[in-house]
């Protein structure tokens, strides 16, 4: 497919808009770009070098004559309820995302990675291993690299290993992934798609992207629940039952019923969401020739990227743990299962439209307490607070006091939301940056 002389509208001028803006524009295209925000549009530096290059821009409600372009490319942080998707959709206006935009013209091997946890952690951990193992691997998508902001420049031989959120997959259309993997389903961004029902079948929509014998990873918990969505595929299952393709008995990994190695000390006799991470990241390195050895020595050398449980430091025989990423519910139960010890959780943010009361059961005899923060603190209190004492915390600074006055020496502090972040950061990355500051404050504080 060329884009040449094709015109453009690109609604939404973030991360992935501005890419999208740069590829279209290095294609030939005339690229219209739209936001809802004039700050962004007058200061940002990207834009104006792209203005240079011949965008043009307009708010989003200044928008109004579709019929001069070719076809729309929707930021996936656009909900298809916005007036300009659904007057697109009215007109017959294709709709692509930036994603799809790159996958018109990309000839690399891909690999396909969503799920609601874990994804990025299995797209580097994937990406690492085949580097180490002296195949050639970029790690895209929504691991933070914009998809098309790569392909400008990469190696045609380069396996792209592509992490896909569900908003992506919404308009994912072509048949280019040489692999697929879904990892789990449980609730989030409720507040988008209404119900479980819809968010499944916006995560299942990998199974459309496959070529036609690629193999499809799925974990046998995921299938159990949503088999009845998927209409093509016989996926290869990975977990803990023995029929499944890849299974560990919590001791040794088994694929098609072989051994292929043993588990890491750290991850035997215990169910855990890194156990299933290894699971999953195996299943695709095995497809690319990597042996059970070669992967065991590569993931011993990879590190987890931050804001996942990750340890910022021991005070006063309390540890404190920075799990910013954990977004959802599930996560935080996660979060929370793989603590041994009693906890001082501090949650909350933009409530996602879930209930939270699924923690009672999971947090018993281990939470102590909840520090509530951010517009879903009073949600938390009123669900939770018959069965675990939630106090309400005004900022995240005196939710790590409230929380370091409750601990005790063999305590945990762990920041772990269920929530997204913006009513207080920039993102989860700034929340987390910023409970650890908070906390190694405390820490200096304290000590004097």
């Amino acid at each position: 497919m060329s884009f040449a002389e094709k015109k453009v509208l690109v609604v939404g001028l973030g991360l992935s808009g501005r890419s999208a803006v740069r590829f279209l524009q290095a294609h030939g295209a005339q690229v219209q770009g739209v936001d809802r925000d004039p700050q962004l549009l007058d200061q940002h530096v990207e834009i104006q070098e792209l203005k240079q290059k011949g965008l043009t821009i307009q708010l989003d409600q200044e928008c109004q004559n579709l019929s001069a372009f070719d076809f729309m490319v929707l930021s996936p942080g656009i909900p298809d309820k916005h007036p300009l998707v659904q007057a697109a959709q009215q007109a017959g206006l294709p709709i692509l995302g930036e994603v799809e935009l790159g996958c018109r013209l990309v000839m690399n091997p891909l690999l396909g990675i969503t799920g609601t946890n874990g994804k990025t952690t299995v797209t580097l951990l994937v990406t690492h291993v085949l580097q180490t193992c002296g195949q050639r691997a970029r790690a895209l998508g929504n691991v933070g690299v914009p998809f098309t902001q790569e392909l400008l420049s990469i190696d045609p031989q380069d396996m792209i290993v592509l992490e896909l959120s569900s908003y992506q997959l919404e308009t994912l259309q072509q048949r280019k992934l040489d692999a697929g993997l879904l990892l789990n389903i449980t609730p989030d961004h409720l507040d988008r798609y209404g119900t479980m029902e819809a968010y499944a079948q916006a995560k299942c929509r990998l199974e459309s992207c496959l070529k036609p014998t690629a193999p499809l990873y799925i974990e046998e918990q995921t299938w159990d629940a949503y088999d009845y969505l998927f209409q093509e595929s016989t996926p290869r299952l990975y977990g803990y039952r023995a029929n499944s393709f890849i299974y560990t008995d919590l001791q040794q990994v088994f694929r098609q019923g072989k051994l292929v190695f043993e588990l890491p000390c750290s991850l035997q006799n215990k169910k855990s969401h890194d156990l299933e991470n290894l699971l999953a990241a195996y299943a695709l390195c095995a497809d690319r020739g990597i042996s059970g050895a070669d992967f065991l020595q590569a993931w011993q050398t990879f590190k987890k990227p931050a804001h996942r449980i990750e340890f910022v430091l021991e005070h006063r025989g309390v540890r404190y743990y920075d799990d910013s990423k954990g977004t959802n519910l599930d996560a935080v139960m996660r979060a929370v299962q793989s603590l041994d010890g009693s906890i001082i959780l501090i949650a909350g943010g933009v409530d996602k439209g879930a209930a939270y009361t699924p923690w009672i059961e999971h947090f018993k005899n281990k939470v102590k307490s909840i520090c509530a923060i951010g517009q879903a603190a009073a949600k938390i209190q009123a669900q939770l607070s018959a069965h675990i004492p939630v106090l309400l915390s005004e900022t995240l600074e005196h939710a790590v006091q409230q929380a370091s006055q409750l601990a005790r020496a063999g305590d945990y502090v762990l920041l772990s939301p269920g929530c997204a972040s913006f009513d207080m950061f920039k993102d989860y990355a700034h929340r987390g940056h910023e409970f650890q500051r908070l906390v190694r404050e405390l820490q200096r504080m304290e000590e004097k």
